[in-house]
């Protein structure tokens, strides 16, 4: 190690002790702010169907969080780029040529990509370090769990060889997984009537075709992960202290590579709409949304006077012709809602603005080297830019250097997922 390194790195942590001991805190002592954040991440929430569903009555949820704070579009990395990449940055504020997760997989040997290459601090990892509270479940591109102040519950419970015992690092501390495993759910078993629930028309798998048959049942998948990740949060969230609580949930997007374009079939060319699937396809993104808002209202319920809750989506939608990032649209959703939040519209939000803007309600400053900004305008005013009176370089206090790529279990039955959301051939 160079001189200059170990002087860099020496300022770097000087910097970083005084702020994270609460020196640089907003409104001095950080010890005397005793925010919560609950951060909900939405994959492809899109606000054109929001938006009209809120107005309809069909999203109570989101909508009532829109009436109490802000709202608008989170602009996602550009041009587009896959979903780990952009949650990466969510949650880093940092680009994926510094943060180093682009992808679902290794684009040479085609291995699934895991948290361990992340050459970056996530968010959890700073307020960690600052002795908050945190807890994690299902983010993408969260396993192996890392070590925090707290539990993390990987992506990785949702697929079946998961369940394994060979599969290590499922959970934060590991022997959380066995308190959170009757949580989880089994995609097989979840019955062809649940199915039809998100359909137009009750299907019957003995009548229909198996292209059909095959397509509607990547519904069980989609609805288990994030049920099973909802039932996870709830009681992790209820039974373990949390400063900062985040939960991801995917159907969102994973419904809408598939059956999007089935809203409205007219509209799209032949190529991407099947007729056989039509009739139970046209309402199956409505009946998930209003079914993930179910959820959100679960989640909400776990915060108090103190919690700010925070929901985004990495992109929103266009369309659903298994065409990985071809469907996405530029623009995700963001909403905030809690003690310090205004009220009203919120314009210019990034990806890159999520980290640098919870950091300013837990009273720590952005770092110099993340490349957003704090989004002061929504805050009522009892956060301001003038009670941060030093600025910080960094919070990295490594090298940068990547891991490696871990091989499990679940990566043939990951990389199926992959291809039939058309991300990878």
């Amino acid at each position: 190690m160079t001189l200059r390194i170990l002087v860099r790195g020496l300022a770097a942590g000087l910097i970083g002790w005084m702020a994270l001991s609460g020196l640089v805190a907003c409104g001095g002592s950080d010890g005397a702010r005793k925010e919560r954040v609950l951060l909900i991440g939405l994959d492809g929430a899109e606000w054109n169907l929001i938006r009209p569903m809120m107005s309809a009555g069909e999203m109570p949820n989101l909508k009532a969080l829109v009436d109490r704070g802000v709202s608008g579009d989170l602009k996602s990395l550009v041009p587009l780029q896959k979903s780990p990449a952009i949650w990466t940055t969510i949650i880093t504020g940092k680009p994926p040529e510094e943060h180093g997760i682009r992808g679902f997989v290794d684009q040479v040997g085609g291995k699934p990509l895991t948290q361990n290459i992340r050459r970056v601090k996530a968010l959890w990892n700073i307020l960690s370090s600052t002795g908050r509270k945190v807890g994690v479940v299902g983010w993408l591109m969260s396993w192996p769990a890392e070590s925090v102040n707290g539990f993390v519950v990987s992506d990785y419970v949702q697929y079946q060889a998961a369940r394994n015992q060979r599969l290590e690092n499922r959970t934060y501390p590991p022997a959380l997984y066995d308190s959170v495993a009757t949580f989880i759910r089994d995609w097989e078993t979840v019955s062809w009537s649940e199915v039809s629930t998100f359909l137009s028309q009750p299907f019957d798998p003995a009548t229909g075709d198996t292209t059909l048959t095959n397509r509607l049942a990547a519904i069980k998948w989609m609805v288990a992960a994030d049920q099973g990740f909802a039932n996870i949060a709830d009681h992790l969230g209820r039974k373990e202290p949390w400063d900062f609580l985040a939960v991801y949930l995917r159907s969102m997007d994973t419904m809408g590579h598939l059956f999007w374009n089935y809203q409205n079939p007219d509209a799209h060319p032949p190529q991407l709409v099947d007729p056989a699937m039509t009739p139970y396809a046209r309402d199956i993104m409505r009946n998930n949304y209003r079914w993930i808002d179910g959820q959100i209202g679960r989640l909400v319920a776990l915060a108090d006077e103190r919690t700010t809750i925070v929901v985004c989506s990495d992109h929103g939608f266009v369309g659903g012709g298994g065409g990985g990032v071809r469907d996405h649209r530029a623009e995700g959703i963001l909403i905030m809602a809690g003690p310090h939040v205004g009220k009203g519209e919120i314009t210019g939000a990034t990806v890159f603005d999520v980290t640098p803007t919870l950091l300013a309600l837990f009273g720590l400053p952005k770092a110099d080297d993340m490349r957003g900004k704090v989004l002061w305008t929504a805050f009522d005013g009892t956060i301001r830019p003038e009670q941060f009176k030093q600025t910080l370089p960094t919070y990295e206090t490594g090298d940068g250097s990547p891991g490696e790529g871990v091989a499990s279990p679940v990566d043939k039955e990951l990389i199926e997922r992959l291809k039939s959301l058309g991300y990878i051939k």
